[in-house]
């Protein structure tokens, strides 16, 4: 609430305050002006025109302090109205036309308190102001007067009444407006925080994926050749070399955020011949490979997340399988692509061992475009990946 008074004002009823203050002070004015039209006793103005000071100021405090400030404290409220109204009384007592200046009083009293406090105030201020009236200038047509007096007071209340439907509904309606402002920052902040995760997460997919695979890579390349044959260092030297090469440029597309550069100059099936033609020469495993069904063209996120996952299957057999062949599928289907990779190594134990990185990255990138991946393995019967992506209907 604090920084709602600090603010600028934001309710209806307060942006157009102004209107009850410029007619409070026409009131005064023309008070002050009638009263050199019926002038009272000449020992009488210094007192006057002191309390109509006193009253001029007194009402200085409702334009520089939001209403919702006396709202939020009533009880104090009610001691400086009573202070106002005790200041009018004595500006009544002088001159009659004072009774003007009432007008004064309605239009805050309905604005700064709850309506279950403005209508018994507005009643209490109206039957008081007339009593003093009655008593003080012996009004002989009492009746007539009091009968105008709480017809005065039903206008008054029925527009209070009005003006506080007006400020509950602003209210409510500013309140909502804020918990919807509230909402949509949550709402905001939560996808902003959903996009740097799904971000971090591809990141750490696509690192795994290359930059981690040929770093392994060239440290098994780099082992074979300290403790192999010394006839092959200078091959395992040139394959070290050329997978750092490999993994640099992976590096440079990544921070650009570009497609692997097999994909740029070759098919999905293209890519993946080549990717399993030099890994076939780089760890003496025969690699076949069968594409059945009729090409289509795809769309670029479903070639990489292919390729990829051909990339991190191809580095788990090598890193665990021990296998002597491996057979890639790639089966082009009306509605659906599949990519099934089997390997005759020692396989292992899915519910023990299915859980890691890379296989949770190749499982998030199937499912990424609807699809899904399934392993099949037992402990020395091999292994078996298989991809499924659902096609657009391109009918």
């Amino acid at each position: 609430m604090g920084n709602q008074l600090a603010g600028p004002k934001r309710n209806v009823w307060e942006q157009w305050d102004w209107v009850w203050h410029i007619s409070a002070y026409t009131f005064f004015g023309l008070n002050i002006a009638i009263v050199f039209g019926i002038t009272p006793a000449i020992s009488q103005l210094p007192l006057y025109f002191g309390l109509s000071a006193l009253l001029a100021l007194w009402y200085l405090p409702f334009i520089a302090t939001p209403c919702a400030r006396w709202r939020e404290a009533p009880r104090r409220g009610l001691i400086y109205f009573f202070l106002g109204w005790a200041i009018l009384g004595g500006l009544l007592a002088i001159n009659v036309g004072s009774l003007m200046l009432v007008a004064m009083f309605y239009p805050v009293l309905f604005t700064r308190f709850p309506i279950r406090w403005a209508i018994p105030l507005a009643v209490s201020l109206t039957i008081g102001l007339y009593l003093l009236y009655v008593l003080l200038y012996a009004v002989e047509s009492w009746y007539l007067s009091l009968i105008i007096v709480l017809g005065f007071l039903i206008v008054a209340s029925l527009m209070g009444v009005f003006v506080a439907a007006l400020i509950k509904q602003s209210l409510e309606r500013q309140r909502l407006l804020d918990e919807f402002t509230q909402t949509r920052a949550g709402l905001l902040k939560a996808e902003r925080e959903a996009g740097v995760a799904a971000e971090r997460q591809r990141l750490a997919r696509e690192i795994h994926d290359t930059l981690a695979q040929h770093f392994t890579s060239i440290i098994m390349h780099l082992s074979a050749a300290r403790l192999g044959d010394p006839a092959a260092l200078q091959t395992r030297l040139e394959q070290a070399e050329q997978t750092a090469r490999e993994g640099l440029g992976e590096a440079r597309r990544l921070i650009w955020d570009k497609q692997p550069e097999q994909l740029e100059q070759a098919s999905l099936i293209e890519s993946i011949e080549g990717l399993a033609a030099r890994w076939s020469v780089e760890n003496a495993v025969k690699v076949s490979m069968a594409t059945t069904g009729t090409l289509q063209l795809l769309d670029s996120s479903i070639d990489i997340a292919l390729l990829r996952i051909s990339q991190e299957a191809l580095h788990n057999i090598k890193k665990h399988s021990r296998a002597r062949n491996v057979n890639i599928t790639l089966s082009y289907m009306p509605d659906l692509l599949a990519l099934d990779i089997a390997d005759d190594g020692q396989g292992f134990d899915t519910k023990r061992n299915g859980r890691g990185f890379g296989l949770t990255s190749m499982r998030e990138r199937a499912e990424e475009l609807g699809g899904a991946l399934t392993v099949e393995s037992e402990p020395g019967k091999g292994a078996k990946i298989a991809v499924s992506i659902p096609l657009p209907d391109v009918t």
